[in-house]
């Protein structure tokens, strides 16, 4: 929440790529901002950065604060984690130096491009998909945010592939809203009874009252009895 991913329930914006970027972005500078190094910054991001405060606070003498500093105070994963970072960046960077194919010859994947169409009703993506022609694995990787492969009652901006939004606008009424399945009937119990003897000023209400019922619920359980004068001393 604190960096805009809303999750409600329909979405769950933190599986968004490009939603989740922008978040991970805005984090990783703001631990920039804390700890002015970025190999710690990395190791907050991976244990958390009151785990990371919690190392730098017990140095009492000569206080540092870089990670190699901190190394070996750290969990065991996130001391791991940054050097495994810094190997793949070399990696990355000169694949040829360590003996690796990285397909450099292969285009390079591009991000998915898409259009936006406003929605405000629920519509299963699978049925979009249907009416549009296309894979449901299309939108569901453009839409990764819906819990439910389903879009909200409420307006909603749908991702669709290029050239698809004026198609969906066009067919929107077809579409069939869906609708929450109803819960399923609860199994009809035998209603459990006692017996109670009324007592010298006791009332209908307050019966009623000291088993946490109502006193219709009483008058449904004792269809043989009157209680237009109330309820009488000795009455079962």
């Amino acid at each position: 929440y604190k960096y805009n991913l809303n999750r409600d329930d329909w979405i769950d914006e933190r599986m968004d790529p490009e939603k989740s970027t922008l978040a991970a972005i805005a984090y990783l500078r703001e631990l920039h901002g804390m700890f002015g190094d970025w190999l710690t910054v990395l190791a907050a991001y991976n244990c958390g950065e009151g785990r990371v405060m919690r190392v730098i606070s017990r140095q009492h003498i000569n206080y540092l604060d870089r990670f190699w500093d901190l190394y070996s105070q750290l969990p065991n994963e996130t001391a791991r984690y940054v050097p495994r970072f810094l190997a793949t960046l070399h990696i990355i960077r000169d694949p040829q130096k360590y003996g690796m194919d990285l397909n450099e010859g292969l285009p390079k994947p591009q991000p998915l491009a898409y259009d936006v169409v406003k929605t405000n009703k629920p519509m299963r993506l699978q049925d979009i998909a249907q009416r549009l022609e296309l894979p449901e694995e299309q939108l569901n990787a453009l839409n990764a945010e819906l819990r439910f492969k389903i879009t909200p009652g409420k307006p909603y901006a749908l991702k669709v592939p290029p050239e698809m939004g004026g198609k969906l606008a066009a067919v929107m009424d077809d579409i069939p809203s869906w609708e929450r399945p109803l819960p399923a009937v609860a199994q009809k119990t035998r209603a459990v009874t006692i017996t109670h003897r009324v007592r010298k000023g006791e009332s209908l209400g307050s019966i009623a009252t000291k088993y946490g019922v109502s006193a219709k619920t009483i008058r449904t359980c004792n269809p043989g009895a009157s209680f237009k004068g109330g309820v009488k001393v000795g009455q079962r």
